[in-house]
């Protein structure tokens, strides 16, 4: 796992500085930590993994959201992925739209490690759609990643929240 932990290094001072940035929101950043749960892929798994080969859908991790402004956020973290590695993932999450008092969505881009079919499980792109349910200390992420022909099927994925500070 060195070269995740060597992104890691990499990715966590440019998390922080965008979290400390300054801020013309009268509010301090919000601090939660993420907590990775579960996903569930669309289509063959037979386009995408070996023969007899299956997802793994039971993703467990850890990571860090920094909010500075209702639409702006930064995550950083862990997780086991669909392949049954070790991934680590940097995110900007920008969520324009507000949906009733608790829901925002938008859209995440990024990098992401431990997929072999992208970069030899090196940094690759990320991007999806996400939406955000937050109460005043408790939350979830619903995370939509598109099917890319011959790379990615459809994905949903789930993480649990709790709000730090």
């Amino acid at each position: 796992m060195p070269r995740h932990a060597c992104l890691l290094t990499r990715l966590l001072p440019f998390v922080l500085l965008l979290a400390c940035a300054p801020s013309h929101a009268a509010d301090p950043p919000q601090w939660w930590l993420d907590v990775n749960l579960a996903s569930q892929h669309f289509g063959d798994e037979d386009e995408f993994l070996a023969e007899g080969e299956s997802f793994n859908e039971f993703n467990p991790g850890l990571g860090v959201e920094v909010q500075w402004q209702p639409r702006h956020a930064v995550a950083a973290g862990y997780f086991r992925n669909s392949v049954d590695d070790d991934s680590l993932y940097a995110l900007y999450q920008y969520t324009p739209l507000q949906l009733g008092r608790y829901v925002r969505v938008g859209g995440m881009v990024g990098a992401v490690t431990g997929y072999p079919g992208h970069n030899d499980g090196g940094p690759a792109p990320a991007a999806g759609l996400v939406a955000k349910i937050e109460g005043a200390r408790l939350g979830a992420n619903v995370i939509v990643l598109p099917r890319i022909a011959d790379r990615i099927p459809a994905t949903l994925g789930l993480q649990f929240k709790v709000r730090l500070r």
